[in-house]
């Protein structure tokens, strides 16, 4: 909020900012800054809220100092004037994974095939994205229900982060694991490598 007298990363100590839900990324995320921080697991004040609109709500009627949401919802609360970007979380965790896709055991089961060609598609989507920006951003924004200029801004920040190949990356997974057992999902670290599998996934073109 640009009145919460939060100029600097140090003013967030003690400050409620508010998430998704518990044990979300937003949730680890905000943790994770208080713990590189130094101020341990709950040096910020952490409230989960739900949706964007309750954590929007929850700022404007001031009993949150700011929320952590995605690069769109920050773009447009900045353009409002309601609130000010104080920090990308991709400084926070520079390594992760941010999208995977799901199936059940049944469905990889029953249904191979499908998932393969679900695989194929959104990678050749994610290639034409990347390669259409502006066609992307024309039918994305109506969906994300934000102007063509917001848009765009969420494309470049947002883009970037959308794996080419679906491959996971060791240092990111090890990040992952870690969250588990921060978060308090697990007891200990799980072996990862029995969570995921990349049979699955298309034979890209060099």
């Amino acid at each position: 909020r640009k009145d919460a007298g939060i100029n600097s990363i140090a003013d967030l100590k003690g400050k409620r900012i508010s998430v998704s839900t518990v044990g979300s990324l937003t949730d680890w995320v905000t943790r994770e800054l208080s713990r590189q921080q130094g101020w341990g697991n709950d040096g910020i004040v952490i409230t989960p809220l739900g949706t964007n609109e309750a954590q929007v709500a929850a700022l404007r009627a001031k009993e949150t100092d700011g929320l952590a949401v995605d690069p769109a919802g920050a773009f447009e609360l900045e353009e409002k004037g309601v609130g000010k970007i104080m920090v990308r979380y991709e400084t926070v965790a520079p390594v992760f994974i941010n999208h995977v896709s799901y199936a059940t055991n049944k469905l990889i089961a029953e249904h191979p095939e499908k998932i393969k060609e679900f695989l194929a598609a959104w990678f050749e989507t994610v290639a034409w994205m990347k390669a259409n920006k502006d066609d992307a951003v024309k039918l994305a924004a109506p969906i994300m229900h934000t102007s063509i200029e917001i848009g765009a801004r969420d494309y470049d920040e947002t883009m970037p982060t959308f794996s080419d190949t679906g491959k996971f990356e060791p240092a990111a997974l090890k990040v992952l694991a870690r969250s588990f057992v921060q978060m308090g999902a697990l007891p200990s670290e799980p072996d990862m490598s029995k969570l995921y599998t990349e049979k699955f996934l298309p034979v890209m073109q060099k």
